[in-house]
């Protein structure tokens, strides 16, 4: 592989600086693809000659990290492949997984991987040749890995024009279909488990032709006074072939719920007090507000399943913590955990606390049971998570101690939960770190 990786760079070099003109070029040329086997895919490490910046980005991100990611594995290896070895539906599912997370594989075997030392280290998780040779994808809808790419020497891009040796424009490559490819899916009950790409397709953002790539191909990972900003510069760094400076270079990072620096920031919480006029022994209502603006899709998405968001909102007076009573049935219509329904007792346990509001779907299998396995789920019973561009309204009330003096504080925080406590101990996964989102105090006089 590391001689096919030197020879791949050697030869994108050699014909990014010389362009085909002449019969002795194009000769020299069909002589270089024969020797780099250009039938198969590149591996990500051959386009650092030629794009080093793009490249360690690349490197760096959960498409790269997509086969190795733990929890993929955990769930493919220790629960999913040892039901498919005896159940030929389950066979397609793994399939469909590896289609996906590592997509190279897929295509040149056809077949489930069955264990990790198949995936060569060089080639693992979505490579930057990979994406760059999809043409299309099959049927009416993309999803569930369905699309069309064929090894080739030609690679597909953004850039309307073919003055290089191998770019060839792509409109898919800028539109939202090319990300729905492997960000939606539907499982063998016919049940959508995935459901990042419609959710942006139902949203105003899709109306107003803001594309995923827009917000995830972007310097910040999401929109900034309503437009993306994008890197500047040149898309090549081979000197020699004097690359054009460029106002626009999409960001090969690919920021997603498992990158800090998307989340954060992501959505915004705002703190709204109905009455002003509060003294001590008094009922107070407060508003907090979370904005899902930014956003061009539900939030949690993707593993939704898996992933929780919650709203914690504290109050102190002179030190001491005033207790915001649970309400299972809180004004705004929302949903709060108070511990007694089954679903939160057997799933989040101490992970998120009574009275903080969350934002969660329940998938169950066959049995009405909850499950974490998308594969296995007949039904979503339960889906409050935040929509695509929404301003979600909770309202709070609670009573002021007779004895308080001064001033009240609130404090509200919005933390996301990558999965539950009980899904890391059942597939002996990490604890699930909380990454706070967002934050918001305020500070009222009491009379």
């Amino acid at each position: 592989m590391r001689s096919l990786t030197i020879m791949v760079g050697l030869a994108a070099l050699i014909l990014f600086i010389a362009p085909l003109s002449s019969e002795s070029d194009q000769a020299e040329h069909a002589m270089v693809s024969d020797s780099i086997k250009s039938s198969q895919y590149w591996p990500s490490s051959a386009c650092q000659n030629c794009h080093l910046h793009i490249y360690e980005q690349q490197s760096q991100s959960m498409h790269a990290k997509s086969f190795i990611n733990p929890v993929f594995q955990a769930q493919y290896f220790k629960e999913l492949l040892p039901l498919a070895k005896t159940d030929p539906v389950l066979s397609k599912d793994a399939e469909s997984c590896i289609s996906c997370h590592a997509p190279a594989y897929y295509v040149t075997n056809r077949r489930p991987v069955t264990s990790k030392d198949q995936i060569d280290p060089d080639m693992s998780g979505v490579t930057c040749d990979f994406c760059h040779t999809i043409s299309g994808y099959s049927g009416d809808n993309p999803g569930e890995g369905n699309y069309i790419s064929v090894p080739s020497e030609r690679k597909l891009g953004p850039f309307k024009f073919e003055s290089d040796w191998h770019h060839v424009y792509s409109e898919l490559q800028t539109k939202s279909e090319f990300c729905g490819i492997c960000h939606n899916a539907v499982n063998r009950h016919g049940l959508e488990i995935k459901s990042t790409f419609t959710e942006w397709k139902n949203s105003s953002y899709a109306k107003e032709g803001i594309q995923c790539q827009d917000c995830h191909m972007n310097v910040q990972g999401f929109l900034t006074a309503g437009k993306p900003v994008y890197e500047s510069g040149k898309a090549a760094d081979v000197s020699l072939a004097h690359p054009q400076e460029r106002a626009k270079i999409y960001t090969h990072l690919f920021p997603g719920a498992r990158t800090s620096t998307q989340v954060v920031g992501a959505l915004k919480v705002e703190i709204s007090v109905i009455d002003h006029a509060v003294s001590a022994g008094g009922d107070m209502t407060i508003q907090v507000s979370v904005d899902n603006v930014r956003t061009g899709h539900k939030m949690p998405s993707g593993s939704a399943d898996l992933r929780l968001l919650y709203l914690d909102l504290n109050a102190y007076v002179g030190g001491h913590t005033i207790p915001i009573p649970a309400d299972s049935r809180p004004d705004s219509g929302g949903y709060d955990v108070t511990g007694g329904g089954a679903f939160d007792e057997d799933i989040l346990g101490s992970d998120i606390l009574k009275g903080e509001r969350i934002y969660r779907s329940i998938f169950v299998d066959k049995s009405g049971k909850q499950t974490f396995s998308s594969y296995n789920a007949v039904k979503i019973i339960f889906d409050n998570r935040l929509n695509a561009a929404e301003i979600r309204k909770e309202t709070y009330h609670f009573k002021i101690p007779k004895d308080a003096k001064g001033s009240l504080s609130l404090a509200a925080n919005l933390y996301y939960l990558p999965y539950p406590s009980l899904f890391a101990k059942q597939l002996g996964l990490p604890e699930p770190k909380k990454v706070e989102i967002a934050s918001a105090s305020q500070s009222v006089d009491l009379r």
